[in-house]
């Protein structure tokens, strides 16, 4: 990279010139890069939302509601109901927190001769921003010359 400008650099790995946009693993020439943009990444909330259900199915189960205890009997499951609920609740707390957890990432997306790809990610959208700024600024410097 002799007689490049850096653009922008994190100190981690991420660096932008003018001809390139250098990652931890990958170098991309800008010129490859036919178009790239923000890209959101939904958590997956699936798990927390199964385990806030089957702590919620526990509790039902030990008062009574869900499943009569006649059926636990006949397979010699020996809970008691005290045990159930906090068993129950125990497993409804850890999807809560899973769900409050699980945030948003950011990807710097690019496309490219290859197919698309997300090559930064990250939970600051400030810092994939600033990355996609001097891509911009990188392409139109590159553009006037």
């Amino acid at each position: 990279m002799k007689n490049n400008k850096f653009l922008y650099t994190d100190g981690k790995g991420v660096v932008v010139t003018q001809t390139f946009l250098q990652t931890k693993k990958i170098d991309y020439r800008l010129k490859g890069i036919t178009d790239f943009g923000l890209s959101v990444i939904e958590p997956k909330r699936l798990p927390g939302l199964l385990m806030l259900i089957a702590g919620a199915a526990l509790i039902l189960n030990a008062i009574g509601i869900f499943i009569p205890n006649l059926f636990f009997e006949s397979l010699f499951i020996p809970l008691k109901i005290e045990v159930e609920i906090l068993i129950g609740a125990a497993v409804m707390m850890v999807g809560i927190a899973y769900l409050l957890i699980m945030r948003k990432r950011y990807a710097v997306r690019i496309e490219t001769a290859e197919g698309d790809k997300n090559v930064v990610i990250s939970k600051d959208k400030n810092y994939v921003d600033q990355i996609l700024n001097a891509i911009r600024r990188a392409k139109l410097t590159s553009i006037k010359s």
